[in-house]
């Protein structure tokens, strides 16, 4: 379908470099690069920022996430983001505005309230298993019917969100797989100098990231194991749990905690040959997991838990990776040992899972946006 905006505004809370912020970041990019003007917002201020925009992208950061000391320091802190909020979006002028993530869904559609701006939201995560506090959501379920269409990433949330959206329409966009060729300069990955093989997870260290179940996993194959280490790529609150875990294991030789690494899927395979590397993705839940999908890019084997939504609609079981029951620790250590000590199955599994590049391309993805985008007059 034809395009029938040219300016846009993308809303987030920070580029600090979760999933969902590189996802902003990488929509800012690819439609400033296309000619679009563009505008990206976050409620943070642009001095946090850890993601690299296209030099196209105008970039405004409002510097309004302070932290509330109580329930009307909250209120007015919000109505004050609201506000702020409003400014920029009439100032930018869009013809469409994105917005990613819960929270900052809902004040992007009260900053909306009263103006001619067309919104669209970008649910990023499983509401199932993601609930917000009682009076977010029950924001969320008076805002939400307000948006031009309500953006979710697997069939199984749009029957979650269909009580939630009422009359708004709400339409399944997976994420687009990142084909960046450059590295961003601030990235390195310093790894020990003799060789090794590495089951590697990327992403932030919070609970729902399930990365605990993934060190209990290696704990139980190290000895079956030997030439094999685990990398978690990352930071977060549980990083002090997760080494902890790691020490109770007598594992802490055995697994490196690098830190926070920018586009780490482009880093990773300039200091671990593809063929040395096991993506393994452990979550408890997911809205559309970014990291699996640039490992398979990359032609790395994978290895994911199978919660409700996000791994089975990238793996295919035994085709292009593995997928283990959700929460089954004793079968994903079992799968881990297998394509470990399987030279020939991780080879065949790593050729495959580079299909993700056709099926979730940009080109392809983007152009699903289009059109929702263009569907709201």
């Amino acid at each position: 379908m034809k395009s029938n905006w040219q300016r846009l505004t993308i809303v987030i809370h920070s580029l600090f470099g979760g999933g969902s912020e590189h996802a902003a970041a990488a929509m800012a990019s690819y439609w400033a690069e296309a000619g679009r003007d563009v505008v990206l917002v976050t409620l943070d201020s642009v001095e946090n920022d850890q993601i690299t925009l296209s030099p196209k992208v105008e970039r405004i950061g409002l510097g309004v996430m302070s932290e509330s000391s109580g329930v009307w320091s909250a209120i007015k802190a919000n109505q004050w983001r609201i506000q702020t909020l409003r400014e920029a979006l009439v100032q930018s002028a869009p013809e469409r505005v994105i917005s990613l993530t819960d929270r900052t869904n809902i004040l992007a559609l009260l900053a909306a309230r009263g103006t001619n701006l067309k919104v669209f939201v970008s649910e990023r995560t499983d509401i199932r298993h993601h609930r917000l506090e009682r009076v977010w959501e029950w924001l969320r379920k008076r805002t939400y019917p307000g948006a031009c269409s309500i953006i979710v990433q697997t069939e199984a949330v749009r029957e979650e969100m269909k009580p939630i959206a009422r009359h708004a329409p709400i339409r399944v966009i997976p994420n687009a797989v990142s084909t960046t060729a450059t590295l961003p300069e601030k990235s390195t990955l310093d790894l020990p100098a003799e060789d090794r093989n590495w089951f590697i997870g990327v992403g932030r260290l919070s609970y729902e990231k399930g990365f605990d179940r993934l060190i209990d996993a290696f704990a139980q194959i190290t000895e079956q194991c030997p030439d094999w280490n685990l990398l978690i790529i990352g930071d977060g609150p549980e990083k002090p749990n997760l080494q902890n875990t790691a020490d109770k294991h007598g594992s802490t030789e055995r697994i490196t905690f690098p830190g926070w690494i920018e586009s780490p899927w482009s880093v990773i395979p300039q200091a671990i040959p593809p063929a040395a590397s096991i993506a393994v993705l452990p979550s408890r839940y997911e809205g559309f997991p970014n990291a699996l999908l640039e490992a398979m890019s990359q032609g790395i084997a994978p290895i994911a838990f199978d919660c409700e939504s996000g791994p089975s609609e990238i793996i295919r079981h035994d085709e292009n990776g593995l997928l283990v029951p959700q929460g089954n620790i004793s079968e994903l250590a079992i799968a881990m040992q297998s394509l470990a000590q399987d030279n020939a199955l991780r080879t065949r599994l790593a050729a495959t899972a580079r299909d993700v590049t056709n099926r979730f391309s940009p080109e392809r993805i983007f152009s699903m946006w289009e059109d929702v985008l263009s569907n709201c007059e």
